[in-house]
C-alpha cells in the first residue's frame, strides 16, 4: 500500500503523516453540491429565474474557477444587474449560509483503508485552509476523529485570517509536530494543490501530490 501512494519514499524513515482536507481526503464537489443548494435559492430570488438553473450555474462556475475564487456569488448578481445595495446584502446572506452549513459527508472506502494503515503506524495530522466552524463540521461529518486527534488539526480560520497555507506557521498548533524527536525531513504531507506543495516545502516536509488519496503521476 505505501508504494501505491508514493513510489520513491522510504517509508521506514517516516515519523508522521499529514493531510490536506478538501480534494485530498474526500471529493470537495460532494460538499459544494450540498452547500450551494440553499444558496441557489437565495440567488435565484434576488436575481430572478429558476432555482435549478441558478444551482447549475453555481456548480459550473465552481468547477471552472475552484474554491479559492471569492467573487462567484458577486459575479452572478452583477450579471443579473442586481442593485449594489441589495447585492451586498445577498452576498452576506450567501456567505453566512455557506460558512454555517452542516454537510453530510463520508470518506471513500479506499481512503478509510489508507488511514487505517497509516494510523496504525504513524501519528497523523491535518492542515487545512478555511473557516474554523465549517472545516470542523467537515471533519466531524467525515468521522476523522477516528484517526486524527483534535490537537493534531490546524485550520487557517483559527488564526483569524492572518495565517494560511503555504505559511509554515500553520503547523505550529499541531501537537505531534511539536515533538522534538520528529524531524521535518521525516514528515510526509499529502495534498492536491500547488499551495499544499509550497506549504510542505516551507516546512521541510516530503510532499506527495494526490487527489482523493490517488497518486497523480
Amino acid at each position: 500500500m505505501p508504494k501505491y501512494l508514493h513510489k520513491s519514499l522510504d517509508w521506514g524513515s517516516v515519523q508522521a503523516v499529514g493531510f490536506d482536507l478538501d480534494g485530498t481526503l474526500y471529493d470537495e464537489y460532494e460538499f459544494i453540491a450540498q452547500a450551494y443548494r440553499p444558496i441557489a435559492m437565495k440567488l435565484a430570488q434576488a436575481a430572478g429565474g429558476e432555482v435549478e438553473a441558478m444551482y447549475d450555474n453555481l456548480l459550473q462556475r465552481w468547477l471552472e474557477k475552484g474554491s479559492s475564487y471569492n467573487r462567484l456569488f458577486e459575479e452572478i448578481l452583477v450579471d443579473a444587474h442586481v442593485p449594489a445595495g441589495e447585492k451586498s446584502q445577498v452576498i452576506a446572506e450567501c456567505l453566512s449560509e455557506f460558512r454555517n452549513f452542516h454537510p453530510q459527508l463520508r470518506l471513500p472506502a479506499r481512503v478509510e483503508k489508507m488511514l487505517d494503515w497509516m494510523g496504525a503506524r504513524f501519528p497523523l495530522f491535518l492542515v487545512t485552509d478555511g473557516g474554523e466552524k465549517l472545516q470542523r463540521a467537515k471533519v466531524d461529518a467525515l468521522g476523522l476523529a477516528h484517526w486524527i486527534d483534535h490537537g493534531n488539526i490546524s485550520i487557517s480560520g483559527c488564526f483569524d485570517g492572518s495565517i494560511y497555507k503555504p505559511d509554515a506557521r500553520m503547523s505550529s498548533c499541531v501537537n505531534v509536530l511539536n515533538d522534538s524527536e520528529i524531524l521535518p525531513c521525516n514528515v510526509i504531507y499529502f495534498g492536491d494543490r500547488d499551495v499544499d506543495a509550497a506549504f510542505a516545502e516551507n516546512c521541510g516536509y516530503e510532499f506527495a501530490r494526490v487527489r482523493l488519496m490517488m497518486p497523480i503521476v
